[in-house]
């Protein structure tokens, strides 16, 4: 009873996480990612567009680089697209331009 017990549970444990991997790789093709050079200068603006930018539907994940003046995107391709998300920061006082993934710096 207690091999049956112990392989049930392995099993769902199995199960779920191949369920998981499965949803996963379903959602990949509607997410995109994209790299804006921007006119940040400071600290303060770096802080400012990671405080306010997760907030935009549809962000999942980010990066902003002082250094290189970026801010990578990944996002959900159902709720947002480039345009908004460049409006989104010119909102919050930045210019933003798309960059060709060629001319991307590495994350």
């Amino acid at each position: 009873m207690k091999k049956f017990l112990a392989l049930s549970l392995v099993a769902l444990f199995v199960a779920l996480f191949s369920f998981n991997a499965y949803a996963e790789k379903k959602n990949d093709k509607n997410t995109a990612e994209v790299t804006f050079v921007t006119t940040i200068d400071c600290k303060n603006c770096v802080k400012k567009v990671e405080a306010q930018l997760p907030f935009v539907a549809g962000v999942k994940d980010m990066k902003v680089t002082l250094e290189d003046k970026t801010v990578w995107v990944k996002y959900d391709t159902r709720k947002t697209d480039t345009e908004k998300l460049a409006k989104a920061i010119n909102k919050m006082g930045y210019e933003a331009e798309v960059v060709t993934p060629e001319a991307a710096p590495a994350k």
